[in-house]
């Protein structure tokens, strides 16, 4: 398989990914061999390294890879939103027993990833215990708005990307734990730029201001951060499961 044919898929499946909470773009992207140049040309992204000079600036920014896994990353999230948002309307129940455990899954497998790179097991330490309350504040005190401001969507742009940038913690699970994932997945599917424009910009703030500090917190405390996250995203898949709106 060639490298462009790679990227290709890579961004088709990384699309995909993080459309359904609990499942890591980067993590796909992490299994195709495509996640070090796509975080390397983020990092690239400076006025310093911009030119004219095509052969160069592809040198710099990988355009022949980057362009074709952005391009078939955009077009599988387009047409799977559609597909999604059907599920979360037409099967509701179904869709959120199936979101809700895909969430409490992951969560354990990060859970063994956390054992075998750092030898030890979950502990209910301050770490995980921060998480676990900061779910149970977020499932009681946020709601989806109806109407959400730009600078709401915005904020979530920003804090989505940047968790799409963390192997293993997706971006679509951070959204529904704020309540606000079936707006941004309903306005892909519709092309509501109302939402649209804000969450992107949101987005590119990330990139231009994230890939850095990221990679500094999760070189310094990763399994600090690894640990609060897998609480987080547990306590959110077991608060989405309908079997809650029975008892």
């Amino acid at each position: 398989m060639s490298e462009r044919l790679r990227f290709v898929i890579a961004g088709f499946f990384v699309g995909i990914a993080e459309l359904l909470p609990g499942i890591s773009g980067s993590t796909v992207a992490i299994a195709f061999n495509v996640y070090d140049k796509f975080i390397l040309f983020l990092a690239n992204l400076k006025l310093s390294n911009l030119t004219l000079n095509p052969k160069k600036l592809n040198e710099v920014f990988f355009l022949d890879l980057i362009l074709p896994f952005f391009i078939s990353m955009f077009l599988s999230v387009l047409l799977a939103s559609n597909l999604i948002l059907f599920l979360l309307s037409a099967h509701t129940e179904y869709f959120l027993y199936f979101i809700g455990a895909l969430m409490c899954m992951v969560a354990f497998l990060i859970g063994f990833r956390i054992k075998k790179e750092f030898g030890e097991s979950i502990k209910f330490n301050i770490n995980f215990v921060s998480g676990l309350v900061f779910g149970i504040f977020l499932s009681k005190y946020t709601s989806s708005p109806i109407d959400p401001s730009s600078a709401f969507i915005l904020f979530m742009g920003f804090v989505a990307f940047s968790f799409f940038l963390l192997p293993g913690i997706s971006g679509s699970a951070i959204l529904l734990s704020f309540g606000v994932y079936e707006i941004v997945i309903g306005s892909i599917g519709t092309i509501n730029l109302s939402v649209l424009i804000p969450f992107a910009l949101g987005c590119l703030i990330s990139v231009l201001t994230m890939p850095k500090l990221l990679n500094q917190l999760i070189e310094k405390y990763r399994l600090q951060v690894m640990t609060f996250f897998t609480a987080l995203i547990l306590i959110s898949g077991i608060n989405i499961l309908p079997i809650w709106d029975i008892l």
